[in-house]
């Protein structure tokens, strides 16, 4: 009840001060400050119908073009927009929550991309949250020395022993769409790459790095879907090293969780692409604050 209460008190007064700011400084930047040199590029995870239309629907009323993953692919190299507002937008890891939203794509005609990590596909769950809802249940054997906070800067050989232990103490409750969802889903978005395990890259060797963006396309193809040369990195988590590898691959683009415009006349990197995320559980006007992306130049998170 407490949690509730404090979710509730956090989601007033980010929707206060973003109401305050948004129409201060980011309603400029959304309708004043974005043309034909600049795409807004937004993502979501799981997003109820409510959040999500809200979104769509200030997108369309404002006059903003949605392209398709290969439109933005086509508008990236030739460094133009067609039109003065231009919005590219992104899901990452396949929620199954996502499935609710297909009438909205519809109503609207909206084009999405989907960046899928097919083991969770298989499994029904990002390795990440589970481990971290069955910590405090796993053998001290395995976790000594390891904080629940810690585990995403764990080498991932190290998270996936504590991944297949947590699976062993029950049944994953499916959180991420099966197969058939996933195919279906397809048939109204675009689809790329988020790795095939969804680890932090960071904390992976070499070779599994390789591994995680070569086997994720090779995955994703025997089911019948194209990744578009196209990846997002897990968590957002990456380096120089990891751009190096990702250079050694079939990927031309790869996106971020940068919170920015994507400017196109600053010769921005085909492999660290912005994209400004759109939280799951706040109120509007924090959500367009941060759309806008005054929100992370005053606040960390």
């Amino acid at each position: 009840m407490l949690e509730v209460i404090k979710k509730s008190i956090r989601k007033g007064l980010g929707n206060f001060i973003g109401f305050v700011f948004f129409h201060l400084y980011g309603k400029h930047l959304l309708l004043q400050k974005l043309d034909e040199t600049k795409i807004l590029s937004i993502y979501f995870h799981n997003p109820s119908i409510e959040v999500f239309e809200m979104i769509i629907d200030w997108l369309v009323k404002h006059d903003f073009h949605i392209i398709t993953l290969k439109e933005f692919q086509y508008t990236f190299d030739k460094k133009k927009c067609k039109h003065k507002r231009t919005v590219f937008i992104s899901f990452d890891d396949a929620w199954q929550g996502n499935m609710e939203l297909i009438n909205v794509l519809k109503k609207y005609k909206v084009p999405i991309t989907l960046f899928v990590a097919p083991k969770a596909i298989i499994d029904g769950q990002i390795w990440l949250n589970y481990v971290r809802k069955r910590f405090l249940q796993l053998s001290e054997n395995i976790t000594e020395g390891i904080n629940v906070r810690d585990i995403k800067n764990l080498p991932f050989s190290r998270a996936v022993i504590l991944y297949e232990a947590a699976k062993q103490i029950g049944g994953i409750k499916r959180s991420i769409m099966t197969k058939s969802q996933l195919l279906d889903f397809a048939k109204v978005a675009s689809i790329g790459s988020h790795t095939v395990n969804h680890p932090i890259l960071i904390n992976c060797e070499d070779n599994i790095v390789l591994k995680e963006f070569n086997e994720s396309e090779r995955v994703l193809k025997s089911w019948g879907l194209y990744p578009n040369n196209s990846l997002a990195y897990p968590n957002g988590s990456y380096n120089k090293n990891t751009l190096i590898l990702i250079g050694k691959t079939s990927y031309k683009y790869a996106f971020t969780t940068q919170p920015q415009f994507v400017e196109l006349s600053d010769q921005i990197s085909n492999l660290e692409i912005p994209r400004i995320c759109i939280p799951d559980g706040f109120g509007k006007y924090e959500n367009l604050a941060r759309m806008s992306s005054v929100w992370t130049k005053i606040f960390k998170g």
